[in-house]
């Protein structure tokens, strides 16, 4: 429904115009009338009509200082001008006033109507373009706030590490008046993203908090809080907020979540700082921490150095193709990891990075492209995003069951000689401390069946054999390198010097040193 208002002295005028425009009372009502042109300015501020319809000669204010200060005040206004005078400055005033017409009275009732459809045909087209202009402004907005979000996701992952400006008004605004908090959640199952920000929306956070979804894993999300320069409630305040109603959110569904949170950072710009504190913070957490949030705090806590014991023989019964065993060692493995007082999730991530680097050597003697199968990067990779010792133990037993299986046929354990199986084990593990009760337990034999079974076969003591191995590693390093008698006795597998000495003299008839000088003086004669 469109309003207009009639300006003119005389009564029988208004009521007349009024009459004429009766047909239209479905699309057009009258809001008022005004003798004169100050009267009508008071009218106006009162019911704000979409159509003036004015007189030109009327007392008080005529139209001639009328349609000026009309125009100044609400230029948008359509306006249409009656008049009983065919006078040039009259239409000079209404040509101004941007006037849609210029009638001469006496009308008829189609001119009027006439003139008044055209005016509403031009508020039509006046609103459709300034939709079609706040859409497109909408529209870019989206597609800005759409990039920025990609951009954001790049730069916490460290991806992207450029200062470009955001191109969204929002984004930018408050990223220059808003201090910022990082949370990084984490559910051992998906996490619902639109749920999530459904929820921020819900519980009033919406404005305060934006939330990012992880590029590679649906466990993982990130949660932006931003705190304004100047505010009543405190950052901490607001942060314990939203971990509290997150919290009590997913535990009502029955959900298990857990959330590093980062210092107070001044821009995005420092969302990777920021994420890698959130990270730092959820690895510092403890085995039997199951939920809750974790602050990140400095000085950090040092990595444990882990050491289990059946490492050597856990490598060995991967490398054999002994999925069974290994998946059982592999369990023994996690509930040592359970055993360990104040043991972290960046304990354990610890010691299986450097398990994986062994692991990838051995791989590297099968495979031309060892890498798929246990490359220490994507393993980090996956890692770095599991927080949890079920799920990161689910991982290991899925990576290193696939790699047994693989290495099930290829293994240089595959043989069924026991024998051969023992001096393969020995020319490969030489620098570890070997025994024959160490060799019989992974072969799954009685101690002394087991040394009487190899001198059977080999014609020498088991650890005879050992020790010829280890002497010609040493011969190999004297020859080699510039390494010290005790370094070369540690690589080859003797703790004790002075034993390492008293073999190699037995073996060679002469002692290290020995053996160096003439190997340096024969490749100088050569």
């Amino acid at each position: 429904m469109y309003t207009y208002i009639i300006i003119d002295d005389e009564s029988l005028t208004r009521k007349g115009t009024r009459k004429k425009l009766e047909s239209l009372a479905d699309t057009l009502i009258c809001a008022g009338e005004a003798a004169n042109g100050k009267d009508a300015m008071e009218l106006i501020r009162n019911v704000d009509p979409d159509i003036i319809i004015t007189d030109m000669n009327m007392p008080v204010m005529d139209g001639t200082e009328f349609l000026p200060l009309l125009s100044k005040s609400y230029p948008n206004k359509q306006i249409i001008v009656i008049s009983g005078y065919k006078d040039f400055d009259y239409t000079k005033q209404a040509i101004m006033a941007k006037a849609i017409n210029y009638i001469l009275k006496p009308f008829s009732r189609e001119e009027i109507q006439s003139s008044v459809m055209h005016a509403i045909q031009m508020i039509r087209d006046k609103a459709n373009i300034q939709a079609e202009i706040v859409s497109k402004e909408e529209e870019k907005e989206a597609a800005c706030y759409e990039y920025d979000t990609q951009l954001l996701e790049d730069r916490i992952l460290g991806y992207d590490t450029s200062e470009a400006q955001l191109t969204s008004k929002k984004l930018n605004c408050i990223n220059q008046t808003h201090n910022l908090i990082m949370m990084t959640l984490y559910s051992d199952d998906p996490i619902e993203q639109d749920k999530v920000r459904l929820f921020l929306q819900e519980a009033a956070f919406g404005d305060l908090a934006l939330y990012l979804p992880h590029k590679r894993s649906g466990n993982l999300g990130f949660l932006v809080l931003f705190l304004p320069n100047q505010s009543a409630i405190s950052s901490d305040d607001l942060c314990h907020q939203v971990i509290h109603s997150l919290n009590y959110r997913f535990e009502s569904n029955g959900r298990m979540v857990l959330i590093g949170v980062s210092k107070t950072h001044a821009s995005l710009l420092e969302l990777h700082d920021a994420f890698k504190e959130t990270v730092a913070a959820l690895n510092a957490r403890q085995l039997l921490d199951l939920q809750g949030s974790f602050f990140f705090q400095e000085p950090q806590r040092s990595v444990k150095e882990l050491f289990w014991d059946k490492t050597d023989e856990f490598l060995f019964r991967l490398e054999a193709g002994m999925t069974d065993c290994m998946v059982k060692m592999l369990e023994e493995l996690f509930q040592y990891f359970l055993s360990i007082p104040q043991c972290t999730i960046a304990d354990v991530k610890s010691f299986l990075f450097q398990l994986s680097g062994k692991v990838k050597v051995i791989m590297s003697y099968y495979f031309d492209h060892a890498a798929q199968y246990s490359a220490p990067s994507s393993v980090e990779d996956t890692l770095d995003s599991l927080f949890s010792l079920e799920k990161i133990k689910a991982f290991c037993l899925r990576l290193l069951t696939n790699i047994s299986e693989a290495l099930k046929t290829k293994s240089v354990y595959a043989t069924d000689d026991v024998v051969e199986k023992m001096k393969t084990y020995v020319k490969r593990n030489y620098s570890n401390e070997i025994t024959v009760e160490y060799l019989s337990s992974l072969f799954y034999m009685n101690r002394s069946y087991c040394s009487h079974l190899f001198r059977a076969k080999t014609g020498e003591k088991f650890v005879d054999f050992v020790n010829k191995i280890r002497i010609e590693k040493a011969k190999q390093l004297l020859r080699d390198s510039d390494k010290r008698m005790y370094q070369i006795a540690k690589a080859v597998g003797y703790n004790n010097v002075k034993y390492f000495f008293r073999v190699f003299n037995k073996l060679e008839k002469k002692t290290p040193e020995r053996f160096r000088m003439e190997q340096k003086s024969n490749s100088k004669i050569q």
